[in-house]
């Protein structure tokens, strides 16, 4: 290996281990989280509402609908929501059915894992998908194209998004100042 080469990979395999900043800085009432693609901030809203007007509050923010990472980000979207309401009750979370699944329950073809899909850009993978026993069943054979996460048991159901619930989680990406 000549000296050029050598040069080139070890400029390779120091940049592949240069740290990266990653952003921290939410707005006032935001909460943090760490996500795959960086920085991500959430915020727990206590409304009555169906989901488009509750995706239209998340746009004023600045952000959207959040969906659930992992099991941390619902135990925080769940206590947070409760200490506003104070009693259990669903919120709406950032994942819609996707289109072959439209007028389906479940089937090989649309699973727990695939039937729907994160809607904030921002989750990634199937882990925060946790549904009640025998969901998303798309109940009376569609219309079921939202996701609902329950505040005192951390599971979903899929409902109408015209349905209204009580609450809902808005999310956007961290800023570096």
């Amino acid at each position: 290996m000549n000296k050029s080469s050598l040069l080139v990979l070890l400029f390779c395999f120091s940049a592949t281990f240069a740290a990266v900043p990653v952003a921290m800085n939410c707005p006032d009432g935001w909460k943090w989280f760490i996500r795959s693609r960086g920085g991500w901030c959430m915020k727990v809203f206590v409304e009555t509402l169906v989901q488009e007007k509750a995706e239209e509050n998340c746009v004023a923010q600045g952000a959207t609908i959040a969906g659930v990472q992992n099991a941390n980000e619902s135990a925080w979207m769940r206590s947070e929501f409760e200490s506003q309401y104070k009693t259990p009750a669903y919120m709406w979370v950032g994942g819609k059915r996707i289109k072959p699944c439209l007028n389906s329950g479940l089937t090989a073809a649309c699973s727990r894992v695939t039937s729907f899909y994160w809607t904030d850009k921002s989750t990634v993978g199937v882990q925060g998908f946790t549904w009640k026993e025998g969901e998303p069943n798309n109940y009376g054979g569609g219309g079921q194209w939202c996701l609902q996460l329950m505040s005192n048991t951390g599971l979903m159901d899929d409902v109408n998004c015209a349905a209204v619930t009580y609450g809902y989680v808005c999310g956007k990406v961290a800023s570096f100042k």
